[in-house]
């Protein structure tokens, strides 16, 4: 079930994944790689740690392992993502130092070398596996070098932010039945400001985000209908009060109606598969994003 941690499965000897996005837009997550995001094309947003970063064509921006992040790119930009394993920055000290930002503020060959290392991965001609390691590890040495560092201290997470990670996570749980006076009561704080603190970390309001959780489920039972559930128990098992409403989300999500959804249709659309845990797939980008190229 949609929740709030994505491990990928990164198959392959190079343990680093390139690809490019057109209208990338994803849910708040993390993960236990680490991610350089590079805005191609137009204007990409990032959100860090419940701050928004507007990223310009050239910019770049780089995650660390299990730091809460969601991306939202502007119409038609395009926004190349590097995702690789933590453990290839061993002896960067990448766990003891981070950035004091994650915006990259210095010019560094970020792009020539995500370029590179895509074509690497692609081509997989002898020791492919090393040369993208090498190359990703100079670059990171570069960045440690030059971009302001912070202490870890300053940039643990707060209660409310693993307050967040956990609500999340019961949401996904609990999405058939769970309200917005449960998860304020759950994270112990007002209405109203639990409301602004939900948006600024998620990028959109919490009634947003559980239709999509909720509308997960229901493609699920929709592909999986071995009790021959109608549209509308469907609907309300999922959470859904009425039929219209229901059909409304659902259509305004996938651009599609419940009886005109193709076969085996996926919420998200991204090739590497994603789970939450053992047992429930996760993957937080939504069907709006194209992905162009691995």
């Amino acid at each position: 079930m949609l929740a709030n941690f994505e491990q990928r499965d990164s198959t392959g000897k190079a343990r680093i994944w390139a690809g490019e996005y057109r209208n990338l837009h994803n849910l708040p997550h993390w993960h236990l790689e680490c991610e350089l995001i590079c805005a191609r094309s137009g204007k990409v947003t990032v959100s860090h740690s419940n701050t928004a970063y507007d990223l310009l064509e050239g910019d770049c921006a780089f995650i660390n392992s299990g730091e809460i992040h969601y991306i939202k790119a502007a119409a038609d930009s395009i926004t190349g993502i590097l995702m690789f394993d933590a453990s290839l920055l061993t002896g960067l000290s990448a766990r003891e130092f981070q950035l004091a930002s994650p915006v990259i503020s210095h010019p560094l060959p970020v792009f020539e070398v995500y370029e590179t290392i895509k074509r690497e991965l692609k081509d997989q001609k002898p020791f492919y596996d090393a040369k993208a390691a090498c190359l990703l590890t100079g670059l990171m040495i570069e960045i440690f070098r030059q971009e302001p560092l912070a202490e870890p201290k300053k940039i643990r997470d707060s209660s409310s932010v693993l307050n967040y990670k956990n609500l999340l996570t019961e949401i996904g749980e609990k999405c058939s039945y769970i309200t917005f006076e449960d998860a304020c009561s759950f994270m112990g704080l007002s209405k109203p400001y639990f409301s602004k603190f939900f948006k600024s970390i998620s990028g959109m309001t919490f009634s947003q985000y559980l239709n999509i959780i909720r509308l997960e489920k229901a493609i699920h039972l929709l592909n999986h209908n071995d009790k021959n559930l109608s549209v509308t128990e469907i609907a309300s098992l999922c959470g859904f009060d009425t039929i219209r409403h229901f059909n409304r989300v659902f259509r305004d999500i996938t651009g599609f109606s419940p009886r005109q959804l193709p076969k085996d249709y996926i919420l998200a659309s991204h090739p590497i598969k994603s789970i939450k845990s053992s047992k429930h797939n996760f993957n937080p980008t939504l069907p709006s994003s194209e992905l162009l190229d691995t």
